[in-house]
């Protein structure tokens, strides 16, 4: 492609798409900066970096990903292809060293938050074309702000954190608001670092997705050690079984775990109390190691529930509150949005459809650098 000389290439986010939406940047002679919320590159990768991943790293890495470790000597411990890594082995052996090649290590900048991005003389709702720069305003470290042009933004912020509400309808349960804090929404290392937590206590699990699965089969494990492990697992919907399973999914150990939580549920196994079309009103904790009080419906039915310890595996949304000023609606799917230059790539780009793939990333990014280059030519 031509070389689009000058033209600033701002990307939100230094997870996996982020990193290679920066070094297709690099690569084709945009001006790039990266922003990074966290204190390290893909830091919510090692977040959950104990959980073995679904896909093997031929699926998680690219061509050039690898190129680029192999020209500057850092591919030192890439696995090969169908290689299934934990994510913290991902991180390690595939993220970092890309962070540090000499294309991205001076692009980077963490700990900055982006607070708003809108427009240079347009506002929301104005007549006319939109195609000023856009001006994006952040926090930086030892929250210092500032403002930054770019012609174009790739956000690849993700959904991670961002969890949603455990109330019906999507809205908050009524004491979640102050009890948020206390509550784990995502994966958690119980048979690892948080093993003593929850090692025979009573928990409850809600959720009827893939990391809902992956919880229920740890637990069920951990219930193996010691007996006084029970959970009581909450989904939402009424069918057969908790996770609904994909048709010939290429996946298989997703396929694997689902089957294996779906067997702990309807036998009664591993420790495992499921009940089924569930309705949350209210969750209240008053504080860390104080317990939880779940009160919501069985259909129509009232039920309280009481527990040790409580796992909120239902999924996560992205965060649209920075573009207010922009003319972007949720996301559904779709990487292009309607707003010029503002372009959604990976999980944020599914809206709340958690069935996202790496490589679904990194087919988004080879869509729009075509795209570009024919823009670009013309």
């Amino acid at each position: 492609m031509a070389k689009p000389t000058g033209t600033k290439l701002l990307v939100l986010g230094a997870g996996p798409v982020g990193l290679e939406a920066a070094l297709r940047g690099v690569a084709n002679g945009f001006d790039v900066t990266v922003i990074e919320s966290g204190a390290q590159v893909a830091e919510y990768v090692g977040r959950w970096g104990f959980a073995k991943m679904f896909t093997p790293f031929g699926w998680n890495s690219t061509p050039l990903g690898l190129q680029t470790l192999l020209a500057d000597r850092l591919a030192k411990d890439l696995p090969n292809a169908s290689t299934f890594q934990t994510g913290k082995e991902f991180r390690e052996s595939y993220l970092v060293p890309l962070s540090q090649s000499a294309g991205l290590k001076d692009r980077i900048r963490l700990q900055s938050s982006v607070l708003s991005v809108g427009r240079f003389g347009v506002r929301k709702g104005d007549g006319g074309p939109r195609t000023a720069p856009f001006r994006v305003v952040m926090r930086g470290p030892n929250n210092v702000e500032s403002a930054e042009t770019a012609d174009l933004i790739f956000d690849c912020t993700g959904t991670y954190s961002r969890p949603n509400w455990l109330g019906d309808g999507g809205t908050p349960a009524l004491g979640e608001l102050t009890s948020r804090q206390f509550i784990p929404y995502w994966l958690e290392d119980v048979r690892g670092a948080k093993k003593s937590q929850y090692l025979g206590k009573s928990i409850l699990v809600i959720g009827h997705g893939a990391s809902a699965a992956s919880t229920i089969c740890e637990l069920s494990s951990l219930a193996e050690e010691n007996a006084s492990t029970w959970v009581t697992w909450l989904t939402g919907h009424n069918r057969g079984v908790p996770i609904a399973r994909t048709a010939n999914d290429p996946l298989r150990e997703r396929d694997r775990q689902a089957a294996k939580a779906n067997g702990l549920a309807t036998r009664g196994e591993g420790n495992i109390e499921h009940v089924a079309d569930v309705r949350i009103d209210e969750v209240h904790c008053a504080g860390a190691d104080r317990g939880y009080r779940v009160v919501g419906r069985i259909g129509k039915t009232p039920h309280t529930w009481e527990a040790e310890k409580l796992i909120a595996n239902i999924g996560y949304k992205p965060d649209i509150t920075m573009t207010g000023e922009l003319n972007l609606s949720e996301p559904t799917g779709m990487w292009q949005t309607n707003e010029s230059g503002y372009f959604v790539f990976g999980a944020k780009s599914h809206g709340r459809n958690g069935q996202f793939l790496l490589r679904d990333g990194y087919e988004q990014l080879n869509q729009a650098f075509d795209g570009l280059a024919k823009k670009v030519a013309a």
